[in-house]
C-alpha cells in the first residue's frame, strides 16, 4: 500500500476511535504547515539560575512569556511532575503522587519500590491522545534521560499481565522512544541516567521524525545530588549549551519558525549537606506506637517527603486514624503514646498531613492546593524544613547520603517559559505574581502549573478533547490544568479562541 494511501487509513481509523471516545466532532486533517510542539524539562531548574551562565536558556526567556509564580505538584519529585505535565491531571487523578511507595503494606516485609510501573498510570497520557485523535498525522517522540521517566510513560502493552490499575486506560509509548539505559555513557543504581551531551544528542536525531516531542535533561539534577550547589553550578552551562543545539537544529531545518517550545522544571531543589543533625527516620518511633496501635511503615521519597502507611490495609478507618494522629502527635513534638520517643532531629520536620481528612485532628488535613490524594500516597505524608531530609531504613545506604533534596513544599516553586519561533508566541512577556511574597501552597489565578502543559498542547494540536471523554468521566470532567491564553496571541481580543491547528497542520 502506498504511503499516503496507509496514512489516509490510519486517520480514518483514528477518527473513528475519537468519535467512539465521545469527541463529536472529529475534523479532517488539513493545512499545508505542520506545527512542531515541544516540552523541553530541565530537571529542578530553579529561575534564579537563568541568566549569564546560560545564554541560551535566557534568550528563550527573553523571546517567551515566563511566569514569575509557576508550580510543580505535590510531592515535588520528578515521576509525579512529568506524569502532571503529560496528563494535565493532578495526582489525585492520575495515580502518580510520588516517586516511591510501598505497594503492599500488609507484606511480611515490607518494600519500598519506585512507582514506576504503567498499570499505575491510570490516566491517558499526550501520547495517547494524540495517537487516539490523529493517528499517524502527528507523530510523537520522547528522550527522556532518566530510567524511571523511560519506564512510567513505555506504555500498558509492553507489561500484558498487569492490567492498568483503570480498566479504562490503556496507555501507549511515544511513536519514537529512547531507552537511556541503551547508551553506553548511562550511569546505574542509584544514578540511573544517562548524561545531557548524549541524551540530547538522540533527541537531536530523534525529533526529525516527530512533531510533539518531550525532553528531560537531568544533568542539572543529578550533579546537585552528587556534589552539592558547586556540581550543580558546572553542570549547568553545558546544559545550556545543549539546548542551544537543539534550537540550532530546528533552525536550521527550518522548523524554528513554527515551533513551540515549553521549557520547564518538574520541580525545585533544598541544597542540604548529608552529616549528623540533617536527616530524620521515623521507622523507630512508629515500630514503637505499633504496641498500642495499628503497625505503620515509612518510606522516604525524594528524601523531602516521608510517607507511612498503616499496614493492615482492612483495619476500620477509625483505627489507622488513631495510628496516625499518635504518630503525627510524637513527629510534631504534641506528646508521644506508649512510650515512644520523638525521632532525633524531628525539628527539621515542617509538617505532616493525613491523606484522608480526620475530624478529631483537622489541623493535619491536606490543604485544599494539594491535590495528591491518592492511595499510592502514604496515610501520613510528612515534610522536611529547609535542610532537612528523612532517611529510612527501606532507602538504600547511596540514597541516605546524597546532597539536596527535593519532594516538600518548599521545593514546589519552579521554572516554566513558553517560547519559540512561532509567531503565536507573545514575546518578552513576564507573568508577575498578583500578591506579593506568594507561598508555594497559594494558587494565584495567574501563575502555571505543571497540569497547564497538557491543556495547552492539546489546544495548539486541536485534539479537541472534551470532557466526556476522560476515562475517570463522569465523576471528574475534562484537564484540571488550564490553557495558558495569556502566552498566545490568538487570545487577544478572543477568550475563547478555537484551536489554531488540526491535528498539528495549519494554512
Amino acid at each position: 500500500m502506498p504511503m499516503r494511501a496507509l496514512r489516509t487509513c490510519i486517520l480514518l481509523t483514528a477518527l473513528l476511535l475519537a468519535s467512539s471516545c465521545g469527541n463529536s466532532d472529529p475534523a479532517a486533517v488539513g493545512g499545508s504547515q505542520k506545527l512542531t510542539v515541544v516540552v523541553l524539562v530541565v530537571d529542578s531548574l530553579m529561575p534564579a539560575e537563568i541568566g549569564s551562565s546560560t545564554p541560551n536558556l535566557a534568550g528563550l526567556k527573553a523571546n517567551g512569556t515566563s511566569y514569575d509564580e509557576s508550580r510543580a505538584v505535590y510531592a515535588a519529585e520528578t515521576i509525579p511532575n512529568h506524569v502532571a505535565m503529560m496528563t494535565g491531571l493532578y495526582p489525585q487523578r492520575n495515580g502518580i503522587p510520588t516517586n516511591d511507595f510501598i505497594e503492599d503494606p500488609g507484606a511480611a516485609t515490607p518494600v519500598k519500590v519506585r512507582l514506576s510501573a504503567p498499570e499505575h498510570l491510570t490516566a491517558n497520557t499526550l501520547f495517547t491522545w494524540i495517537q487516539q485523535r490523529c493517528g499517524g498525522n502527528v507523530r510523537t517522540g520522547a528522550t527522556l534521560s532518566k530510567k524511571y521517566l523511560h519506564d512510567i510513560f513505555a506504555g500498558d502493552a509492553l507489561n500484558p499481565v498487569r492490567q492498568n490499575d483503570n480498566p479504562k486506560v490503556f496507555n501507549v509509548a511515544p511513536d519514537t522512544f529512547w531507552d537511556p539505559t541503551t547508551d553506553s555513557a548511562y550511569i546505574g543504581s542509584p544514578d540511573e541516567h544517562t548524561p545531557d551531551a548524549p541524551t540530547m544528542t538522540d533527541a537531536r536525531a530523534r525529533i526529525a521524525d516527530a512533531d510533539f516531542f518531550f525532553i528531560n535533561l537531568g544533568d542539572v539534577d543529578r550533579s546537585a545530588h552528587a556534589s552539592g550547589p558547586s556540581g550543580r553550578s558546572a553542570a549547568l552551562p553545558d546544559t545550556d549549551t545543549q539546548v542551544g543545539n537543539l534550537i540550532t537544529d530546528l533552525q536550521t531545518s527550518g522548523r524554528w519558525a513554527s515551533t513551540v517550545m515549553f521549557v520547564v522544571s518538574d520541580h525545585g531543589m533544598d541544597f542540604s549537606s548529608p552529616g549528623p543533625g540533617t536527616t530524620v527516620s521515623t521507622q523507630a518511633m512508629l515500630t514503637a506506637l505499633g504496641a498500642c496501635y495499628k503497625p505503620m511503615q515509612a518510606a522516604a521519597s525524594g528524601q523531602g517527603t516521608d510517607g507511612i502507611y498503616v499496614r493492615d490495609r482492612s483495619a476500620p478507618l477509625a483505627e489507622r486514624q488513631a495510628a496516625l494522629r499518635a504518630a503525627r502527635s510524637c513527629l510534631l513534638g504534641n506528646g508521644c503514646d506508649c512510650g515512644a520517643a520523638r525521632p532525633t532531629n524531628a525539628n527539621l520536620i515542617a509538617g505532616a498531613w493525613f491523606r484522608e481528612d480526620d475530624a478529631l485532628d483537622p489541623s493535619g488535613n491536606m490543604p485544599a492546593a494539594i491535590v495528591s490524594r491518592h492511595r499510592n500516597l502514604g496515610d501520613l505524608t510528612v515534610f522536611a524544613a529547609a535542610t532537612g531530609k528523612f532517611a529510612e531504613p527501606t532507602m538504600s545506604a547511596a540514597e541516605g547520603v546524597l546532597p539536596g533534596n527535593h519532594g516538600q513544599p518548599i521545593t514546589l516553586h519552579n521554572t516554566f517559559i513558553i517560547t519559540g519561533g512561532s509567531p503565536w508566541v507573545k514575546k518578552a512577556q513576564e507573568i508577575a505574581a498578583s500578591i506579593a511574597s506568594p507561598t508555594p501552597l497559594d494558587r494565584l489565578p495567574e501563575q502555571s502549573e505543571n497540569v497547564d502543559i497538557a491543556p495547552t498542547v492539546a489546544w495548539l494540536l486541536g485534539l479537541r478533547i472534551l470532557p466526556g471523554d476522560f476515562p475517570d468521566a463522569p465523576a471528574h470532567q475534562g484537564f484540571d490544568g488550564r490553557i495558558l491564553k495569556e502566552a498566545f496571541t490568538q487570545f487577544d481580543g478572543n477568550a475563547v479562541a478555537p484551536s489554531p491547528t488540526t491535528c498539528g497542520s495549519f494554512d
